[in-house]
């Protein structure tokens, strides 16, 4: 088994050391879908087709003019012009503006030819042809450019970015149809006696719902990723090789939830111990909660798998500080992961420990961070939170009034 790391090793350091032994990217399947209901992320760049606006626009009830002839205007010496006509919506004007003169426009009309800028109506008064400006206006002022917001060949989206119900405006904005999304099949296996299936209604004596399937079902989906679930595997060997064998035919990424005992561990990292090439690469990480995550895969084949911990909350925090960037780094190369990284003072102390990468839930007030508290499985708190708090290995406690590292989901 080639690449086993005996120690704990750094997150960023295991990000590192597994997208090089893997030689990502590896790219994935890839579908064509339409624009309007896709999600996931974007496998090639988006490029305008034709320019937004399609043509240079009022955004203000009023009067298209040249601004240079009402350069000057002021309630008490206006700027008078000759009312050339309306400007029609919903179709090209059949006018266009002379020195001298105006034309009534609503917002959003196509500016005439002669216009550049747009008065505001409460900024004129009308009599009969004539139409009295009270106020200068500069160039372009009140209307939208053609091209204004992109033109033809402009970059829209990057390769990798994620598409949703923000990006689906931008498709219809350009006229596209059809997009390249990235796809991943994932299956998931999890483990340990004491595990039920979620949908179980009456829980026997030592049993518990299996949380971990569901959430990274929801997490995995919310990517973009196919995900399909390889049930429940008994805490032997024999049941965790024969479900990862079968998860391996059928998916891109395997993702293995623990069961609690040392037992389940010691199967799953002695069955990835046996993979081909490079086999585990990374058994445990410097980071709390998630030091038993394992990283582990085959190159040629190309395919990954994780041994995420069993606790709900550990899990999760594997997930989306590791097997998150890994899916971004196995696609495009970058080990990245999905969160928005920012600094805010908090309101409370914070408390951690030097030596190792810590995760804490946290919520937003106010501009305040508060350390969310946390009890049992901390599937309230991950409902409840903003996003976490880390820690970096060198720090310990963070005072009140300080500036915490925050991860926004």
């Amino acid at each position: 088994m080639a690449g086993f790391v005996e120690a704990l090793t750094p997150r960023e350091k295991a990000l590192s050391y597994a997208a090089s032994a893997f030689g990502f990217p590896w790219r994935g399947g890839e579908i064509s879908v339409p624009s309007d209901s896709c999600s996931g992320r974007i496998l090639r760049s988006v490029t305008a087709c034709e320019d937004f606006p399609p043509f240079s626009r009022s955004t203000r009830d009023g009067y298209a003019v040249a601004s240079a002839d009402c350069l000057g205007a002021a309630p008490g010496s206006p700027a008078f012009l000759t009312l050339a006509g309306e400007i029609p919506m919903g179709s090209a004007p059949s006018l266009s503006i002379g020195p001298g003169q105006c034309a009534l426009i609503h917002t959003g009309g196509i500016l005439p030819e002669g216009a550049d800028s747009v008065v505001m109506a409460e900024d004129t008064e009308g009599a009969g042809n004539w139409i009295e400006v009270k106020k200068a206006v500069q160039k372009a002022e009140n209307t939208v450019r053609q091209g204004e917001e992109f033109s033809v060949g402009d970059t829209l989206l990057m390769a990798g970015q994620k598409v949703d119900f923000r990006t689906a405006g931008l498709f219809a904005m350009s006229g596209i149809r059809q997009a390249f999304i990235a796809r991943l099949t994932v299956g998931i296996i999890s483990t340990g006696d004491e595990i039920a299936p979620p949908d179980t209604v009456h829980l026997p004596a030592g049993k518990v719902r299996d949380v971990n399937s569901s959430m990274l079902s929801a997490l995995l989906a919310g990517e973009g990723c196919t995900v399909k679930s390889f049930g429940i595997a008994e805490d032997t060997r024999e049941s965790l090789a024969a479900a990862l064998r079968e998860a391996l035919i059928e998916s891109d990424v395997v993702v293995i939830s623990g069961g609690s005992s040392v037992s389940t561990r010691d199967h799953c990292s002695s069955i990835l111990e046996a993979l081909p090439h490079p086999g585990l690469l990374v058994r445990g990480i410097l980071m709390s909660p998630g030091k038993p995550t394992l990283i582990a895969g085959m190159k040629e084949e190309r395919k990954l798998v994780l041994g995420l911990p069993g606790h709900p909350f550990s899990c999760f925090i594997s997930a989306y500080t590791v097997l998150l960037p890994l899916l971004n780094g196995l696609l495009w190369g970058s080990t990245e992961g999905p969160w928005k990284r920012l600094f805010v003072p908090v309101q409370e102390p914070v408390f951690g420990h030097t030596g190792i990468e810590e995760f804490i839930p946290c919520v937003l007030r106010n501009g305040r961070a508060f350390p969310f508290p946390v009890k049992s499985s901390f599937s309230k708190a991950l409902a409840e939170a903003d996003g976490l708090f880390r820690l970096s290995a060198s720090q310990e406690t963070i005072r009140q009034g300080e500036e915490a590292e925050i991860w926004l989901w």
